[in-house]
């Protein structure tokens, strides 16, 4: 049985991927470039680190980008129920 696809709930999932892969790639590379520059050679070191700064990065991009769909449908709501 297919269910009905909530539209508004995929583009938000699409925008946050969108802006996540490159913030991402840049985040993973910059921390792994200044790792290398510092000497450190330890791959689980290198990935303990990553994926802390990662998941930092991506709570507080998620958080923003919840933030501007939660706005965006207030505005559209006032603007709904507004008198004309």
């Amino acid at each position: 049985m297919i269910k009905k696809i909530d539209k508004k709930t995929l583009k938000e999932s699409m925008t946050d991927t969108a802006i996540a892969m490159p913030i991402a790639w840049a985040t993973s590379f910059g921390t792994l470039a200044l790792m290398m520059n510092m000497g450190i050679s330890n791959a689980f070191l290198i990935s303990a680190i990553q994926t802390l700064v990662l998941t930092i990065v991506s709570v507080v991009r998620k958080y923003f980008v919840r933030s501007a769909f939660k706005n965006s449908k207030n505005i559209s709501n006032n603007q709904t129920l507004a008198p004309r």
